[in-house]
């Protein structure tokens, strides 16, 4: 049986930090698995709609099924319980966890100014976006677990997230 352990919330979150901090203690504790950051599948302009990337996601997870991986991190920001539904069916998991990092609205659009490059015209935009989605994403009815960012370091997360599931000791196979 595969398993996935789903990485959301608003852009600014710390999901891409908190994914990493969470797969290196994989990497550690010897739990083989696969990542992927959704958001590099839609990446371009125009930015591919989410039927499109979950398709490919759909892809990818079965070429590394196939590689004999059964668990998957997925870091996605899934906006509405529909996107949250279709990514899941895309994961095809027989046994999924929805984590969403959470920080409040401010936070999260100060961390976005903060790591876009000015240059980018899309930036004010993005980050307003993810003022709008810092209270919206952790109350969509999938969600699981709930871990606050604010203040807290990437491997602090990642080990609450890690010890949430008994050290990962139920992800293992």
């Amino acid at each position: 049986m595969t398993a996935a352990i789903v990485i959301t919330g608003a852009p600014g979150a710390g999901k891409s930090s908190v994914a990493q901090a969470f797969t290196t203690l994989l990497d550690n504790a010897g739990i083989e698995h696969g990542a992927i950051e959704s958001e590099q599948l839609a990446w371009g302009t125009p930015w591919l709609p989410d039927a499109l990337v979950h398709e490919q996601l759909e892809g990818v997870i079965a070429a590394q099924r196939r590689f004999g991986r059964r668990l998957f991190v997925v870091v996605a920001t899934t906006e509405t319980q529909e996107d949250l539904d279709s990514l899941l069916g895309a994961v095809g998991a027989g046994r999924s966890l929805v984590v969403c990092l959470r920080a409040p609205g401010e936070v999260c659009a100060a961390r976005v100014l903060a790591r876009e490059p000015e240059r980018w015209a899309g930036r004010g935009a993005l980050a307003a976006h993810a003022r709008a989605l810092a209270d919206v994403i952790p109350s969509l009815p999938g969600v699981d677990l709930v871990l606050d960012t604010d203040g807290r370091s990437a491997e602090t997360v990642a080990g609450e997230l890690f010890a949430a599931d008994g050290n990962g000791a139920g992800w293992g196979g």
